[in-house]
């Protein structure tokens, strides 16, 4: 029997566009090979490829696993196979040569209940385009798949069944289905969505760890109220904005992951444009920057955002999915994915809100910098950009909680006040 797949509505419409591509995602990540693709290509007997194979593709010293079993060797900090900026196998021999890894990217897929669960990376341009772009709510939808599709490769696990002393992996399905119905309540602004969401996961993390998953319907019953009556509005409508401790924290943030790991030139070029928009330099004092910050928002970003906020809405909810937000994986064969799955459902919420404080930080001084309100394509670049240098960094998860903790921002409630409304 045909396994079910469910996906977001827009998951079909990705195509990769090869040449006409503005990024090369093979470029400054290390290309696992899988034992399978390993062992084709030492008995290839091409004569153009049979050479560069045996000497390009080479086993891992400690193979992980069949998936990561070797690797391309790389050239500079590209994939050896890169011609033009374009995968040279691909283009002369076909996707069926492709190793697992690059055949599947940006497509990822987790399994719950025996559901596959497809979705797509926003480290590709495209991808984020699809993902991103529609105003229209993201919808899921399912289908059958084949049994063995190759661009599937290794994939995290959940079982709601199994008896999990860890989280509430019962009640996953209730908790993704308010998660996504918040997220996706356009009455409120996006901040304050995402400001309810941290509470609810601080009052999930403290049941869970307390072993009281049986509470998990009653938390979700709770927080919906708090929507329907808007128990948070007169406490959020007191709450002054801090733009300058924004911006320290979202520094520091960015400070940590691009000196401690390659970080691609299309985000460091959005960095730099942040800066300069906020005429960020050494003699500047924080004051200064947080009020060009703050007028950035009001005169670029905030005219943009009132006709645009779907895409946060959409980048949110494409995140819970494809990450299974907020409780992880409870088994994983994917290096990445096993950081979703090791941490508590306060650290996985406090390192979205993260990724969302950063991008739209650096979105508000490349505003700046263009002197213009934000165009679609200025958020695909900067999300985009972020997600291939952030998101999958191995570094980054434990970088931010770090760097939070510091700061005295443990709870999510409490660094959602602090980095997500600028100004009142």
């Amino acid at each position: 029997m045909s396994p079910l797949w469910l996906q977001p509505r827009a998951y079909h419409s990705f195509h990769c566009l090869t040449a006409e591509c503005e990024d090369t995602c093979c470029a400054g990540w290390i290309v696992n090979v899988d034992r399978r693709s390993y062992e084709t290509y030492q008995q290839c007997d091409i004569a153009e490829f049979a050479p560069r194979f045996r000497e390009l593709v080479q086993i891992n010293p400690v193979p992980r696993s069949d998936e990561s079993y070797a690797r391309i060797v790389l050239s500079g900090t590209g994939c050896g196979f890169l011609a033009g900026g374009l995968c040279s196998v691909h283009d002369q021999l076909g996707e069926a040569w492709l190793p697992i890894m690059c055949s599947k990217f940006p497509r990822l897929t987790n399994e719950v209940d025996g559901v596959m669960q497809r979705s797509l990376q926003l480290s590709c341009p495209e991808a984020a385009r699809v993902m991103l772009l529609n105003p229209d709510p993201m919808e899921f939808d399912t289908d059958e798949g084949t049994p063995h599709d190759p661009r599937v490769g290794h994939r995290s696990t959940l079982l709601t069944t199994r008896g999990d002393v860890t989280k509430p992996f019962s009640h996953y399905h209730a908790i993704r289905e308010f998660v996504i119905w918040l997220l996706q309540y356009r009455p409120w602004p996006v901040w304050k969505r995402l400001v309810l969401l941290a509470s609810f996961c601080d009052e999930l993390d403290a049941s869970a760890a307390a072993g009281r998953h049986s509470e998990a319907p009653e938390v979700v019953a709770g927080c919906r109220e708090a929507v329907d009556r808007d128990l948070f509005g007169e406490a959020l409508a007191g709450h002054l904005p801090n733009p300058s401790a924004q911006l320290e924290l979202v520094l520091e943030m960015v400070v940590a992951r691009i000196t401690s790991d390659f970080t691609t030139p299309r985000f460091l070029a959005c960095y730099q444009e942040f800066k300069q928009g906020l005429e960020w330099t050494q003699q500047s004092s924080m004051e200064e920057i947080a009020a060009r910050y703050s007028s950035a928002f009001a005169q670029y970003y905030a005219p943009f955002l009132s006709h645009h906020e779907y895409i946060w809405e959409n980048y949110l909810v494409s995140y819970v999915h494809r990450t299974l937000f907020p409780l992880g994986a409870q088994n994983t064969s994917g290096e990445l994915r096993a950081l979703q799955a090791e941490h508590t459902i306060r650290e996985q919420c406090l390192v979205m809100l993260s990724h969302y404080a950063i991008m739209q930080t650096i979105l508000i001084g490349v505003a700046a910098n263009l002197r213009r309100e934000p165009t679609t394509e200025d958020v695909v670049r900067v999300v985009q950009s972020y997600s291939k240098s952030f998101e999958h960094s191995m570094a980054f998860p434990g970088q931010a909680l770090e760097i939070l903790q510091r700061a005295g921002l443990s709870a999510c409630v409490q660094m959602a006040l602090t980095v997500l409304r600028v100004v009142s």
